[in-house]
């Protein structure tokens, strides 16, 4: 979907350069002015387009390695409750959790880890279950707290992580540079035909080079493939069928035959997922109720 929707706007880039330049026949400039123009503002759009693509794959590539940190504690954990099992009060409780911890998280947006943390937090709930009998218990509920704390901080890391973004401020100045340059070549003399390559080349790589940023600070890049499976290994772990929103069911791999969606939760289960997406919704309409607000105040200013 993103390379769709990258390739169909640096296609309708290059229709409208060509539409404007070639067919309404925009006019030229002085192409000494135009050229100094161009020159520094294609320098400064190169040099801040090449930092926050490198800031931004740099965040990726850490939400990679923290997806699969957390992944194996997440499975250290289990395997040391495993340990504990033969209390089957904790056992229930604790796969209880742990499953509905997996469900939240499955639920949540990558920016959205401060809702899920308190269901992981939960999990905590059950040791107060294990009675701790001899040395070897002792051992063993030592690395449960050790890997479920490092289990917890991933979560906490993850959710940091998929909060730095770029500031709005940042946004405004790579837009601005690219209207520049973008009017730039539109006043370029065409009856060069290096010009004429560059009216419709040059709109088309700052496209592309917003585009990789938008979808790096948004998170979009092989977002199913970096946390769908990891996350569906915990099910597994606790002995509990997969779960997969609907929307996801085309990245489901071709091995796994029996899972659940939205449409199967029951209980806790489904109260827990419902919950983060009313909490999701309450959270876009706060947002715009403040964006009304802040509009309202500054027409009273301006009145």
């Amino acid at each position: 979907m993103t390379s769709k929707r990258t390739i169909s706007l640096v296609s309708a880039t290059i229709f409208a350069f060509w539409f404007i330049k070639f067919y309404l026949k925009f006019p030229g400039a002085d192409i000494g002015i135009v050229g100094v123009i161009l020159t520094i503002a294609s320098i400064l759009f190169g040099f801040l387009a090449g930092f926050f693509i490198s800031q931004l794959w740099t965040r990726y590539t850490e939400i990679r390695k923290v997806h699969s940190m957390r992944s194996s504690d997440g499975l250290s954990m289990v395997n040391c409750a495993e340990h504990f099992y033969e209390n089957k009060v904790f056992e229930k409780e604790f796969k209880r959790l742990v499953e509905t911890s997996s469900v939240v998280d499955e639920t949540v947006e990558w920016n959205e880890g401060h809702l899920e943390i308190p269901y992981y937090q939960n999990i905590e709930n059950s040791f107060r279950h294990i009675s701790i009998k001899d040395k070897k218990d002792e051992v063993y509920f030592n690395h449960l707290l050790i890997n479920y704390h490092e289990f917890v901080e991933s979560t906490v890391r993850l959710d940091t992580l998929g909060k730095e973004k770029l500031f709005p401020s940042e946004w405004l100045i790579m837009f601005a540079l690219s209207s520049v340059i973008g009017l730039s070549i539109l006043f370029l003399d065409i009856s060069h035909f290096f010009y004429q390559i560059i009216v419709l080349t040059f709109p088309a790589i700052i496209t592309l080079a917003l585009s990789i940023i938008y979808d790096l600070d948004t998170l979009l890049w092989s977002k199913e493939l970096v946390s769908l499976e990891p996350n569906q290994r915990l099910f597994d772990a606790v002995g509990a069928k997969r779960f997969y929103q609907t929307r996801k069911k085309g990245f489901v791999s071709s091995y796994v035959e029996d899972y659940r969606t939205e449409e199967d939760l029951t209980g806790d289960l489904k109260e827990a997922h419902f919950k983060i997406i009313e909490s999701r919704k309450k959270a876009e309409e706060d947002q715009k109720k403040s964006i009304l607000r802040s509009l309202l105040r500054r027409n009273r200013r301006a009145m």
